[in-house]
């Protein structure tokens, strides 16, 4: 299904609406309280562009994953590059697509004011949560790491002064068991605790091999424990741990291939076009997950002063994985790849808030990180294209990263005047990030075998270069073609240091004409520290450095509350000069030019609007509508053309004009909820969502657009006690797909999943 949004049309239906709406007495809308500027204000009192949800609107849309927040927040879209465990988050066009594990995020992710460095960590962060805060735009004056594209902020539900217990049983389509519970309350007269869990299975995968008949994927099996101790040390200091711990041990996704094709021995390989549910994968090598994480947190608040707090954050976490992936998505081992990650991330926070001046808001700030990164990444093509021409089974990528982070930060605001207020922020960050590493023969000999009497002779010796001499089995397959290099003409590890030194700035000025209406305007830049290409390739060129992205942002806002606090309407527009963004692309090689790379693109452009309102109809009647228009363009790029290029000759063409990586002009979302009481003590809920997601590209594959319909009907009583849910996602089949990439057999789709529909069942105790 196509959809255009025309904003000419969307306006007029919009006022005409509000024109047309009884003058009846109606219930006032309830502000959301966010901490996105480290205290808590109202959310149209900020002047940043924020999209807020608390826990009641995650549990009424349905929300259970990350992933499931691109359907409420323009702007946003999270997408996979391959099946590889990294979901990849976009903020208006700004996001980094590489499925690395080392590949920090241009959106920050935090959980609890601790920041989540690497997105393959999030896990399942989204269960027992009061609210969910999107920034959008460059970040780094409040938080402990600096961003281009913005933040999502996950915070959890806190130790309760009184007992309370609760649970939520969903049971779905698929033999699907979801399940959260927790506990809270006093545990002394200094000290509260609160202790949650989540558990989610199914029996059945809801994907269908094509050559396998009964053969089913995509099996859950996860687990996470949450645990909070709250100690009130005196009158102005308190402390807050946090001890949690995740296992994922669930299938994997597999790929769709989108041609019906015969290869040698491969024999024909078919696909099913517009079957969400075709795939297939190697049948003895089953993709699958087998990871875990744990971690500690400790936040420290202390009032040592009169309108003086120190804040101290230290945080801890510590993830390993051995997860398999099938990125070709035929029934034989080509391009499957098993990562073996070991993450172990160290941050330290201090800040320092100055409330008792008049007129004034300052904090200061200080932060400390340390990462270190170990993968083995094995990639696999004994049955596929590889194998079978040239003899090529497994190759061995083994590489260590440690990063050292140092910054500090300040933001300072001036309520000059009675309408106006003036927003100073600042950062200066010292980073160092270095790489070691190298792709092995896995100690078959098949990678040694095709350097030694295919390549080696004929192609890769350079005039003047010396002569690299024979690999054996086992060894580093790199060839070192940097001539500046001291390893050069030879097989040998690669290893680099970068260092990045950025300062970035903000400033914003707000307008209140009134108490229900805020005006901003705010100029703004960020950065991204480079990084390393931590893939399989076959010379160090492969392996440089990619350099750090910097954007300059330029934005104006207006938030209102319209109607006797009945309607919160909200528009932003904005314009970003966006440099050297880090780009997935392909290395030209000896062996074809599917190799992952990374690079950055010089020059582009990012110009967009926001619009998004919630109108309280009629006493239970809410609709939330968010509308994103988006402009993306690369201003200038010579981009690695992959079909005319031959090793080691490399043709680019001019990508100048061309718009960027999960990119859609137009993201639209809508949502209806109805509450009413049945009886004196029974609610009816009746909620729908519409979520629409235009074209958009992902390494020069085009992503269709489509519009996914959800629906909710349950009943519970009217003190908050119990509620019973039926639900329904995707409830017309519609037939989309996340990304679009090439392997090494051809090209294949992540399909997104069909129809899903179940129950929920949620009681408290209180």
């Amino acid at each position: 299904m196509k959809f255009n949004v025309k904003p000419r049309i969307l306006g007029s239906l919009v006022i005409a609406s509000i024109a047309a709406l009884p003058s009846v007495a109606v219930a006032q809308l309830e502000e959301i309280v966010v901490t996105a500027q480290k205290r808590e204000q109202g959310v149209n009192d900020v002047g940043i562009t924020v999209n807020a949800f608390d826990a009641q609107q995650l549990e009424a849309y349905g929300v259970q994953r990350p992933n499931d927040l691109e359907a409420l927040v323009p702007g946003l879209t999270i997408t996979n590059d391959q099946p590889a465990g990294v979901p990849v988050f976009t903020i208006r066009g700004v996001g980094f697509q590489n499925f690395s594990a080392g590949s920090s995020s241009t959106v920050g992710l935090y959980l609890d004011e601790t920041n989540i460095p690497y997105s393959v960590l999030i896990g399942n962060a989204l269960y027992d949560i009061e609210r969910v805060e999107v920034l959008k735009g460059p970040q780094g004056d409040l938080y402990g790491r600096n961003t281009t594209a913005g933040q999502i902020n996950f915070v959890s539900k806190k130790p309760t002064e009184q007992f309370a217990a609760g649970i939520d049983l969903s049971y779905g389509r698929f033999d699907t068991l979801d399940t959260v519970a927790y506990v809270s309350g006093p545990i002394s007269e200094s000290v509260k605790g609160r202790i949650a869990a989540s558990y989610l299975r199914s029996g059945e995968g809801w994907q269908q091999s094509l050559s396998r008949s009964g053969d089913e994927l995509g099996e859950l099996d996860e687990f996470g424990i949450r645990g909070l101790l709250d100690f009130q040390l005196s009158e102005s200091a308190d402390l807050l741990l946090n001890v949690h711990y995740y296992s994922n041990q669930s299938e994997n996704m597999a790929g769709t291939t989108l041609a019906d094709f015969t290869f040698g021995a491969l024999g024909p390989l078919a696909t099913s076009d517009d079957n969400p549910e075709a795939a297939d994968w190697t049948a003895d090598h089953r993709p699958e997950n087998d990871n875990n994480s744990v971690g500690l947190s400790a936040r420290l608040n202390w009032e040592f002063a009169d309108g003086i707090t120190l804040t101290s954050i230290s945080a801890w976490d510590d993830f390993e994985r051995n997860d398999l992936y099938d990125t070709s998505g035929i029934p034989q081992t080509d391009a499957d790849s098993t990562n073996k990650t070991d993450i172990s991330v160290f941050s330290q926070e201090l800040r320092f808030e100055w409330t008792g001046i008049d007129d004034w808001y300052v904090l200061a700030g200080l932060f400390y990180s340390n990462d270190e990164i170990d993968e083995d990444y094995l990639l696999e093509n004994g049955g596929g294209i590889l194998g079978l021409a040239l003899g090529l089974d497994g190759l061995s990528t083994r590489w260590k990263q440690d990063s050292d982070s140092v910054a500090v930060f300040g933001h300072a605001e001036w309520q000059f005047a009675e309408q106006y207020r003036l927003t100073l922020g600042a950062r200066y960050t010292q980073e160092e990030r270095d790489w070691r590493g190298c792709t092995f023969d896995s100690g078959d000999g098949t990678l040694a075998n095709l350097w030694n009497f295919i390549l080696t002779p004929f192609l890769l010796i350079p005039a003047g270069a010396p002569d690299p001499g024979m690999l054996l089995p086992g060894e580093c397959g790199v060839y070192d073609d940097i001539p500046s290099s001291p390893t050069f003409g030879q097989f040998a590890v690669y290893s680099q240091t970068i260092d990045t030194n950025k300062a970035m700035g903000k400033i914003t000025l707000d307008y209140s004409p009134n108490d229900d209406v805020l005006l901003y305007g705010t100029v703004s830049s960020g950065f991204k520290s480079g990084g390393f290409n931590g893939a399989a390739v076959q010379t160090h060129q492969g392996l440089i450095a990619y350099k750090p992205e910097e954007l300059l942002s330029f934005e104006a806002g207006i938030k209102s509350t319209l109607l006797d606090n009945r309607l919160q309407l909200n528009a932003a527009a904005f314009h970003y000069s966006y440099d050297d963004k880090q780009q997935g692309t392909v290395a030209v090689t000896p062996v074809g030019n599917i190799v992952v790379a990374v690079t950055n693109i010089p020059e582009s452009e990012i110009t967009g609007a926001e619009v998004e309102s919630r109108w309280q109809l009629a006493d239970g009647l809410i609709w939330d509508v968010g509308v994103a228009y988006l402009d993306t363009e690369i201003k200038r790029y010579q981009q690695v053309d992959a079909v005319n290029s031959v090793w080691p000759t490399i043709v680019t063409f001019d990508a100048s004009g061309e718009p960027l990586d999960n990119s859609p002009e137009w993201q639209a979302n809508s949502t209806l909820t109805f509450i009413t009481p049945i009886t004196s003590s029974l609610d009816l809920l009746i909620g729908g969502d519409i979520t629409y997601k235009g074209d958009s590209v992902t390494v020069n594959q085009t992503i269709e657009g489509y519009t996914l319909y959800n629906a909710r009907l349950g009943v519970s009583d009217n003190e908050g006690r119990w509620s019973l849910m039926a639900w329904g996602r995707n409830i017309t089949d519609e037939y989309y797909y996340h990304s679009e990439s090439i392997s090494n057999c051809c090209s294949i789709r992540l399909n997104g999943q069909p129809e899903m529909y179940g129950v929920t069942f949620s009681y408290n105790w209180q």
